[in-house]
């Protein structure tokens, strides 16, 4: 089972943008040969056609008989080309009328010509009603569907068109239909049976041979939640996809724990609603002296990051396109990541179809990080926030107004007993919580009084 639509392969080659064609047969003789003109075909058709009416009405029998001509060595196949050029937007009702010219209006080569390419219409009508039968899910109906299409098919055939195949036409062309239909349900065979392979190493890699059922991550890190792996949340879509990533790291000698690492950024990703619930470092974090702190990518990743962003695998890539963007905003990403940011793009080109950057080789052997200087780069801001003097200053139970908060009015009672708020220690939120630290008949708070009496 490959990842996309096209064979992966770590060494698959491209065809430069400026190789060269060369020129074929068929148009070295085009440029080479004067064309018979549309009125001069047109008049060699009606003379044609009226050999053809004559042999009618004479009854004699209509068949092709250009096998001998087909099978001749001295025949010009470059004529017989240029022949079928000229004929390409005839109907097959004149093709027909050439092919089967009993009067000698038209060359052998012509009509070897004609009958080509009446061929190569019906042909595409074939194949058209191939596809429509394969659209059944069930062979026993697409071969079904496609007996009754080539039955119709044949019987829309005129005189002449019945001329141009043989008894067999029918039954040919649906066995070669069911000789498709069995490659295909190899192939499905072969390509389950390997995909479920595969889907058995993931789990057995992954989740030590246990799949769990997938988590939801919509409830945030809820209790039940924060204990569970990262893998846990993993969706089923991201499991196939990691299946088909054991596949291709099986076959390009990679090592399995960089999937270990991809999987696990992106089950810490769906852990929390798809990062809605993570919130950027570079929004605000300061150091104790006030000094706002910001987190960055170090030169090797940035530079990945760089070359993935402006890439166009992405757009195609079966990674998901948000968790890729998560992943490689430094303020999210840049102290979460466990994984390469450098297979992180390898996997994005792969499932994307795309030449890789950098081939699966690198990847033989796991490098884990040595120190946290090769995962991010921390560094200060050069000034420094000033913290605003607080009203009320508390130590060890004891409160105090500060200059401040004597300048704001602010005072601690201490002529009224404010007696300890009783605790519902079965309160299940905050907010039930802070409610209990209000004076109920003055609806004033009485945080300050109780810390104070404390």
């Amino acid at each position: 089972m490959d990842i996309s639509s096209t064979k992966w392969s770590s060494s698959s080659g491209v065809t430069a943008k400026n190789s060269q064609q060369t020129q074929s047969p068929i148009s070295q003789f085009k440029s080479n040969t004067t064309n018979v003109s549309f009125s001069s075909l047109a008049l060699k058709l009606k003379d044609a056609q009226r050999s053809i009416d004559n042999a009618q009405v004479k009854q004699l029998p209509l068949v092709w008989n250009g096998q001998k001509a087909l099978k001749s060595e001295q025949l010009n196949k470059q004529e017989v080309a240029a022949a079928r050029w000229e004929f390409e937007q005839l109907s097959k009702a004149q093709l027909e009328t050439i092919a089967l010219d009993p009067g000698g209006t038209f060359s052998d080569v012509e009509k070897v010509a004609a009958y080509e390419q009446w061929h190569v219409l019906d042909q595409m009508a074939l194949s058209s009603m191939q596809r429509e039968s394969l659209e059944h899910e069930n062979p026993l109906d697409a071969i079904t569907g496609f007996e009754k299409a080539v039955n119709s098919h044949t019987q829309s055939f005129s005189v002449l068109g019945k001329a141009m195949v043989s008894e067999q036409y029918a039954s040919n062309a649906q066995a070669k239909f069911e000789a498709i239909i069995n490659e295909q349900d190899k192939a499905l065979h072969k390509t389950t049976s390997q995909s479920e392979h595969y889907y058995t190493m993931m789990v057995k890699d992954i989740f030590a041979g246990d799949e769990p059922n997938v988590l939801s991550g919509v409830d945030g890190m809820s209790l039940s939640n924060i204990s569970k792996s990262p893998f846990e949340f993993l969706t089923q879509e991201d499991r196939l996809l990691l299946a088909d990533m054991y596949e291709y790291a099986d076959q390009n000698d990679i090592d399995f724990k960089y999937i270990q690492r991809l999987a696990s950024d992106l089950g810490d990703y769906r852990k929390h609603n798809d990062g809605k619930l993570v919130s950027n470092f570079n929004s605000g974090h300061f150091d104790e002296h006030g000094h706002q702190l910001s987190v960055g990518f170090t030169e090797k990743d940035q530079a990945t990051i760089d070359s993935l962003r402006s890439g166009s695998a992405l757009a195609s890539s079966r990674l998901d396109q948000g968790f890729v963007s998560f992943l490689t905003d430094p303020g999210l990403g840049a102290l979460s990541h466990v994984g390469s940011y450098q297979f992180l793009q390898h996997m994005v080109e792969v499932t994307a179809g795309s030449q890789t950057s950098v081939s699966a080789g690198n990847f033989e052997v796991f490098k884990d990080f040595s120190s946290t200087v090769e995962r991010y780069v921390m560094s200060t801001s050069e000034e420094a926030i000033t913290r605003p003097e607080p009203d009320v200053v508390c130590k060890n139970g004891h409160c105090e107004v500060t200059e401040k908060g004597r300048q704001n009015g602010v005072t601690l009672a201490q002529d009224e007993k404010a007696m300890s708020p009783a605790i519902d220690l079965k309160s299940e939120s905050i907010e039930s919580l802070i409610q209990q630290f209000k004076n109920t008949e003055k609806q004033e708070s009485i945080w300050y009084q109780w810390l104070a009496d404390d």
